[in-house]
């Protein structure tokens, strides 16, 4: 190798080491910036009810974003293990001292009782979906697959084919209108991957029910919440992240109604197509 060749190869390697290292910097900013992202209710400020999200650290809210990724853990590598659990994502409003970070729009009464309606996915024509990576799109489970949903000691009951579980309590907003609370959720599958599950809120004294978002959940090994997994169990985590990004697409670009179309949700219009960001992955 001539000694032009050298330098040539060697700022290629510094290039390309460069770049990765901007690319590991940029995706580990990302994961911080949204280390804790809910499900956002708020108002319109003409009373109907609104879904978005926000950033629970920054109090960032990002009414276009309806899409949410969610990380389920269990022992996947424990022979017959088939349970997956999470807490995510949360639902939240702002206290009356927060409302100005909601741009313009306003928080939710006080003292008012949240419920979610989780139901059949209108256009897959089912409450739990399961994302065939052959296929590149959702269908029904293949085995036995639920989503069950509690809060504390209440069950409200399971996602499964057609079944619906309505008038989900997840408690009542302060005086001062804000609210943080989680379900459980319990996923219960043959199959790992990932699964989508489609639902509505609804809050008194405000017109809804809220326009309707979407929850993902990926079956991940729990050891990614210690960082102690081992090498089988990282591939495991990493199979289904990669197929995370690309259930996620698929949905913006399929089930999201498009800006200015299915938005007589109360709400006027909305811009539900934007890409979502990623709160877990």
């Amino acid at each position: 190798m001539t000694f032009i060749n050298r330098i040539g190869a060697s700022l290629v390697a510094v290039s390309l080491l460069f770049a990765a290292g901007s690319a590991f910097a940029q995706h580990d900013e990302h994961e911080h910036e949204h280390e804790h992202v809910d499900v956002l209710l708020y108002s319109d400020g003409s009373g109907n009810l609104g879904a978005g999200s926000v950033d629970v650290d920054e109090l960032e809210a990002e009414f276009d974003h309806v899409v949410f990724e969610v990380e389920a853990h269990g022992d996947v590598l424990s022979a017959g293990n088939s349970s997956f659990q999470s807490a995510a994502p949360g639902f939240y409003s702002m206290s009356d001292a927060n409302v100005g970070n909601l741009n313009g729009n306003d928080n939710l009464p006080g003292n008012a009782a949240i419920t979610i309606d989780f139901l059949v996915e209108p256009t897959l024509n089912i409450s739990l979906a399961y994302w065939d990576e052959s296929l590149e799109q959702f269908s029904a489970p293949t085995g036995s697959a639920a989503l069950t949903v509690t809060s504390g000691a209440s069950l409200f009951g399971s996602l499964a084919g057609t079944n619906e579980v309505l008038g989900a309590a997840i408690g009542t907003t302060s005086g001062t209108g804000a609210h943080d609370e989680h379900f459980d959720f319990d996923l219960s599958v043959d199959n790992d991957g990932v699964y989508l599950a489609y639902a509505q809120a609804n809050v008194a004294g405000l017109n809804g029910p809220s326009n309707p978002f979407w929850l993902l959940f990926a079956t991940i090994d729990e050891c990614e919440e210690t960082d102690s997994c081992s090498t089988p169990a990282g591939y495991f985590n990493g199979e289904y992240e990669h197929q995370m990004e690309e259930a996620v697409a698929y949905v913006e670009s399929t089930l999201v109604p498009e800006p200015g179309t299915g938005m007589l949700f109360g709400l006027g219009l909305m811009g539900l197509a934007r890409g979502s960001r990623r709160p877990r992955f």
